[in-house]
């Protein structure tokens, strides 16, 4: 990580596809020649749990791919997922240091010093380390921002999922629906499948008028409302498009799905369960609270720890008088800062936390010391996936 902060920059959206084209470009004719089918998910919540479910479904059914996917919490490596004969794993250390280095020789040498930033950087060492895996029946790749200027979409997709639609990056996306929808949808190909799962009939019926007019096979989804089935099923959908005879059911390929990181994820701490949802985003939030009351297997927490990444004060203050609202006197509540480049400031925080409950919140300076104090047994970390993988960091030390 020092490596890669101190060479490209921090983990910004930085949109330039003609500036990068050369980058991906002799990858782009490689894996076309080598009939690997490309699938794009896209999506403002549930992009990583669609994509990985479907890299599980196939790993199943023991074809070879390579499940590009961002951010990552612990390690670097979760960002490189690869599958060969039903057993996936990430990228070795020494793997993702011969694609680092293979990748900087390309824009040294090969590029003449092409610029590239963080995340197009580690995707060009996701192609090189693919290339140099042999042939892949799939590449998965998940859009980082938006899709409209994301490095994936130099890849004509043979298959597109955009898993929800809601307000979130508003100043790089808009803060209309139909404007995060155009930026999204663009990642779809004339003559080719894409799979939405909208709840607003205002989405379907622009996603009705984009596919028409861009010859795009448009495939909505109706089923259930709740979030993580909602992605499964989705999932689903999208593994019997690519594996039409398979004998795989539904139930058989779902409770096979291994837990994925900060997603409903748990963990032991001196004792403590600490369950692991990333919830970062207005949608994300609404969308955890329903599937607790939804999900009856879901554990409920004695506490939360909640921390946020940067965003508008607006957007803390509705999210966290939706959490305040819903667990209210079920779950005591700690709001927390963290030490990250990307961590919302404390006098942000403190800010938002004013409109709320005219106070600091219960507010804590040190989540280490409280993580270690505290008597509730059953602790929601959310809020940050930045923030999960500090605290995952800290307990695993």
């Amino acid at each position: 990580m020092n490596y890669l902060t101190q060479n490209f920059g921090f983990e910004v959206f930085t949109p330039g596809l003609d500036r990068t084209d050369p980058v991906y470009r002799p990858f782009i004719e490689y894996f076309k020649k080598n009939g690997t089918q490309i699938i794009i998910v896209a999506g403002t919540n549930g992009k990583g749990q669609t994509a990985h479910t479907i890299g599980s479904l196939l790993t199943l059914e023991k074809q070879s791919f390579g499940l590009w996917t961002s951010p990552h919490i612990l390690s670097v490596r979760e960002r490189f997922l690869f599958s060969k004969d039903g057993e996936a794993a990430e990228a070795s250390y020494e793997e993702l240091k011969a694609g680092m280095s293979e990748s900087e020789r390309i824009l040294k040498e090969e590029l003449h010093g092409v610029k590239v930033s963080f995340y197009e950087f580690l995707f060009l060492v996701f192609l090189v380390i693919a290339k140099n895996r042999g042939s892949q029946d799939y590449l998965l790749l998940e859009v980082g921002l938006g899709g409209r200027l994301d490095a994936v979409n130099h890849f004509d997709a043979d298959c597109v999922c955009i898993t929800s639609i809601s307000r979130d990056h508003q100043s790089i996306l808009g803060s209309r629906y139909d404007q995060i929808l155009a930026e999204k949808i663009a990642v779809s190909r004339r003559n080719k499948p894409l799979f939405t799962n909208f709840e607003l009939e205002y989405l379907n019926s622009q996603t009705k008028a984009y596919t028409e007019s861009h010859g795009v096979q448009w495939i909505p989804l109706k089923g259930s409302t709740h979030y993580f089935e909602a992605n499964q099923k989705m999932a689903w959908e999208v593994f019997r498009y690519l594996r039409p005879t398979s004998l795989l059911t539904f139930s058989e390929g779902i409770s096979k799905l291994p837990l994925y990181k900060g997603r409903r994820e748990i963990m032991t701490f001196e004792g403590k369960s600490l369950i692991f949802i990333g919830a970062h985003n207005i949608d994300g939030v609404r969308r955890m609270l329903q599937s607790y009351l939804e999900s009856s297997d879901l554990l409920v927490p004695e506490e939360l720890l909640v921390s946020f990444s940067q965003r508008p004060i607006g957007e803390v203050e509705v999210m966290l008088k939706s959490l305040v609202e819903f667990f209210g006197d079920k779950a005591s509540f700690k709001l927390t800062s963290f030490d990250h480049p990307k961590a919302l400031d404390p006098e942000s925080i403190r800010l938002a936390s004013l409109k709320v409950n005219k106070g600091m919140l219960n507010f804590v300076f040190d989540w280490k010391s409280e993580l270690k104090n505290t008597k509730a047994n059953t602790i929601l970390v959310c809020g940050s996936y930045y923030f999960i993988g500090e605290v995952q960091r800290f307990i695993r030390a």
